[in-house]
């Protein structure tokens, strides 16, 4: 999350909802798809994966065929450096200037 915070930070994505994406603030305003879009992400990285058919129809309506399939190339991609890195020790290289949850 470490360089995805910093990167978006520097594009211009406002500070409170790189907080809230963390669930360190609950204050950010996010819009209908970037909430869903979260919740995807944390269904998608839960072990077991769960992704109700209910919330998948829902998400058809937020995004795209498309939009889902880069989103879920995405959260898999996080989901593989998490995998790689934590077990290997990889610390943050502090790249983002927001204290990070341990």
């Amino acid at each position: 999350m470490d360089i995805n915070a910093a990167v978006g930070g520097k594009a211009g994505l406002d500070r409170a909802k790189i907080e809230a994406a963390l669930e360190m603030t609950t204050t950010a305003e996010l819009s209908d798809r970037e909430r869903f879009a979260l919740e995807y992400a944390n269904r998608v990285s839960a072990t077991p994966v769960d992704v109700p058919d209910a919330f998948f129809e829902q998400l058809r309506q937020a995004f795209s065929e498309r939009e889902i399939v880069e989103l879920t190339a995405h959260i898999a991609h996080e989901n593989y450096n998490a995998k790689f890195n934590r077990p290997l020790r990889v610390a943050a290289n502090n790249f983002c200037d927001i204290a990070l949850p341990e």
